[in-house]
């Protein structure tokens, strides 16, 4: 689906994604407000490492075809970091030929994930809706509320 830049409400991942990083935004952000933008990039960093539920995935594995190097293993390096340093570069390329292969069949896992928990969320859904049958005859209830005009109905330059 894709949507219009006039109606980006349409989009609806694009608003969940959105949302998503408002409410990191407001876990880094100081109580000025002002540091925003300086923070949006350890927010970016905190969501594409971060494991999404309906994949069961990082973002950044689904892109890359493996998992960060956190910047702390470094400083302590960590078993994964300590035998990467210890292989010739032809291994290394080996390995990294290894995952890249290995990348299609992360993402047809994450998409089948992704199908999966969207059956549990409907299911559970659908759990809560009756079904009605209406037939002809039947009362209903209608709410007719009137039209609201936000915009201007005359150009700039017509006459008023």
């Amino acid at each position: 689906m894709s949507s219009t830049a006039y109606y980006p409400a349409a989009n609806g991942l694009a608003e969940a994604f959105k949302k998503t990083i408002g409410k990191l935004l407001k876990k880094f952000i100081s109580k000025s407000q002002r540091d925003w933008d300086d923070k949006l990039g350890e927010c970016l960093w905190a969501y594409r490492t971060t494991v999404r539920t309906p994949t069961k995935a990082t973002p950044f594995a689904l892109v890359y075809g493996c998992e960060v190097v956190l910047p702390l293993e470094i400083q302590i390096p960590s078993l994964r970091v300590f035998l990467t340093t210890e292989m010739t570069n032809e291994e290394k390329h080996r390995l990294r030929l290894q995952e890249l292969e290995a990348l299609d069949d992360k993402r047809l896992q994450a998409q089948q994930q992704i199908e999966l928990y969207q059956a549990r969320i409907s299911k559970a859904f659908n759990k809560k809706v009756k079904e009605r049958t209406l037939k002809k005859g039947d009362l209903v209830l209608t709410i007719r509320r009137p039209m609201v005009m936000t915009h201007k109905t005359k150009g700039k330059f017509q006459p008023k």
